[in-house]
């Protein structure tokens, strides 16, 4: 069992248990379903999910690395995806790019899968000044800016699924500092940097809650605050919308 996959059981645990979680990322699923291009005729993906995202996008297909129950749908590796070409409206992530070690790999089979102005849809860490001194202290992650990414890189074999790649900047990096060339095939459409003291402050999946569930609202409305106030500062997570050209 690859250490993503022990990972993802764990936190569907958890998930199921700490209510504030589910109430915290169906926030970033109604996020990711009103960037959604529309076309009932094809699919859309999500790559690693957990399966909860179905309780906001009922439609969408949901994969993982392994599928060992029915809360995946399809077993699926971002670095050689099984669908078709043009055959997908949307690709969703949450919390996975900054899992990957080859993001032109991955790029280039989400651009063969998706149709002509197909999304890839995702909520990835941002790198605020207050938000990535929290992350370097409390997450298990890294932030990785001292990572040196081979952008380019397209491994001559596909990589082991037991070996475990975190950078947490890596979307920052990517698509706020432009280090990742997206050579006309993809368009950046949004990146919505936000505070989320909501989520900083439930403990994630690591930590118990700092907050009980009846004060989030009061501070989703902290967090639009703060959002308008700066994001250099204060921005913990980001939208992002790719959409293929």
């Amino acid at each position: 069992m690859n250490k993503h996959y022990e990972l993802d059981l764990k936190n569907r645990k958890l998930y199921k248990k700490k209510n504030l979680l589910k109430l915290i990322y169906n926030n970033y699923f109604n996020l990711i379903k009103q960037n959604l291009k529309k076309n009932k005729n094809l699919q859309t993906l999500e790559i690693g999910s957990s399966g909860f995202i179905k309780e906001i996008i009922p439609e969408c297909v949901t994969s993982n690395l392994e599928k060992k129950d029915n809360i995946i749908d399809v077993q699926e590796n971002i670095y050689e995806l099984s669908q078709k070409d043009n055959s997908l409206s949307n690709i969703i992530m949450v919390d996975i790019f900054h899992h990957l070690e080859f993001p032109r790999l991955a790029l280039n089979n989400m651009y063969r899968t998706l149709e002509h102005g197909g999304r890839v849809i995702m909520v990835e860490p941002s790198m605020g000044l207050i938000p990535r001194i929290v992350y370097k202290l409390f997450h298990h992650e890294p932030n990785g800016f001292n990572f040196r990414i081979n952008w380019e890189k397209i491994p001559d074999e596909l990589f082991d699924q037991s070996k475990y790649f975190a950078a947490q900047s890596i979307p920052w990096r990517a698509f706020i500092k432009k280090e990742l060339n997206l050579y006309n095939k993809f368009t950046i459409k949004k990146v919505y940097q936000f505070s989320d003291f909501a989520y900083l402050g439930s403990g994630g999946f690591s930590y118990r809650s700092f907050y009980p569930k009846k004060f989030y609202n009061f501070i989703k409305s902290l967090d639009g605050i703060l959002t308008k106030v700066s994001n250099k500062i204060f921005a913990a997570r980001m939208l992002i919308v790719l959409e293929k050209i």
